[in-house]
């Protein structure tokens, strides 16, 4: 039995916690903030699970999974179904009663053909990138869900579990540095641990390696590369979207998703909307688009005043960030047990992975903790 300290309660640090302690090994999780889950919370609002950014739940995929294996109760979602996604310039997915134009899309989807407007668009929704395909096949078979539960239903399912196990989560707490005896505390405070899984996001996960093998570091993260977006996400007492379930601008990046569309139960009354623009600042992978942050959130607000007419004069509460990190990459993807000579191991959807967000965090996680002696010192 190793002593484990895991770095993060985001998605990767939760599953990496889940699967250590599963291993035998005592677990100890610390979190910077004061609240577990990461980029994965939600806020409650006005009745509205308000979270940063939208995301499609990938049935099958590894946060599902994880997610079923800690409950006997089935987790409720409900698909979003391509006669209900219309396409800027090219109409629905599957528009209803027209044959040959459902012959025509389904063709070109099969096809991941990425000169075919369809494709991009699709790619775009599945995966927040209009070049990545790893999930249109999930979207095109119906395996692109909601969660009934939203983000806070399923985060608490993994807490929750971690609770009944006896796993113990701090929050509030920093981690300072890493050493031989494990890791030091921003208050001065020394924690022992055998293995240390940083799994606290790469621009933490950077700064704290390199305090250990600064040169081995600057090789391993030369390259990193990464794609921001602004995100509007507004609860309504209105139906702006009519039924749809989502609009997709691939040409500009940008899309909005109505939650309440596509599953009822989440909200007694109006729509939820998560609206989302990825890319198009200097800082990002591809194109630049925008001078600042500001400018991307107002395309954003400008895409929602076109699509969803009059959607500000029936806000019931919202939440806007200009900036989150959508996708990190690091050229070569990033081997996890790259420092497990130092007894550490990494996990995040930056490191690498068969599958994209949250999927990944959680893949990665479950990797590091049923890898334990990879790593022990």
């Amino acid at each position: 039995m190793a002593r484990v300290l895991v770095v993060g309660a985001g998605l990767a640090g939760l599953s990496a916690a889940i699967d250590a302690s599963a291993n035998g090994h005592h677990v100890v999780v610390l979190e910077r903030s004061k609240t577990v889950g990461g980029r994965g919370t939600s806020q409650n609002k006005e009745g509205f699970s308000l979270s940063y950014g939208p995301h499609l739940l990938h049935k099958k995929g590894p946060l599902w999974q994880l997610c079923r294996r800690l409950s006997k109760r089935k987790s409720p979602s409900t698909p979003m179904r391509l006669d209900k996604i219309e396409i800027i310039g090219h109409g629905m997915i599957r528009p209803k009663g027209e044959i040959s134009r459902i012959i025509e899309n389904k063709r070109a989807l099969k096809s991941k053909d990425q000169s075919e407007p369809m494709v991009q668009a699709a790619s775009f929704l599945s995966s927040w990138d209009s070049s990545n395909t790893s999930r249109l096949d999930a979207l095109i078979k119906s395996k692109l869900h909601v969660s009934n539960e939203g983000w806070i239903g399923l985060v608490g399912r993994i807490a929750a579990a971690l609770d009944e196990i006896g796993v113990l989560i701090e929050c509030d707490v920093k981690v300072d540095s890493i050493h031989g005896y494990g890791v030091k505390l921003g208050n001065g405070k020394k924690v022992e641990a055998d293995v240390v899984i940083l799994a606290c996001g790469l621009k933490t996960s950077m700064k704290l390696l390199k305090e250990i093998d600064e040169i081995r570091a600057k090789q391993i993260f030369s390259n990193r590369s990464r794609t921001t977006a602004s995100i509007i996400e507004v609860g309504l007492d209105s139906k702006p979207l009519r039924g749809r379930h989502a609009i997709v601008d691939a040409n500009n990046n940008s899309s909005i998703i109505d939650y309440v569309a596509i599953q009822s139960r989440l909200s007694a009354y109006g729509s939820h909307l998560s609206a989302i623009t990825v890319g198009g600042l200097s800082s990002d992978v591809g194109e630049t688009k925008f001078k600042s942050p500001q400018e991307r959130l107002q395309h954003l607000e400008n895409f929602l005043d076109s699509q969803a007419k009059g959607w500000r004069d029936h806000i019931i509460t919202e939440l806007r960030q200009e900036t989150i990190t959508i996708h990190e990459n690091l050229g070569e993807e990033l081997d996890a047990f790259a420092f497990s000579d130092k007894g550490i191991i990494m996990a995040g959807s930056w490191v690498k992975s068969d599958y994209i967000l949250a999927d990944a965090a959680v893949h990665s996680g479950r990797t590091a903790g049923k890898n334990i002696g990879k790593a022990q010192r």
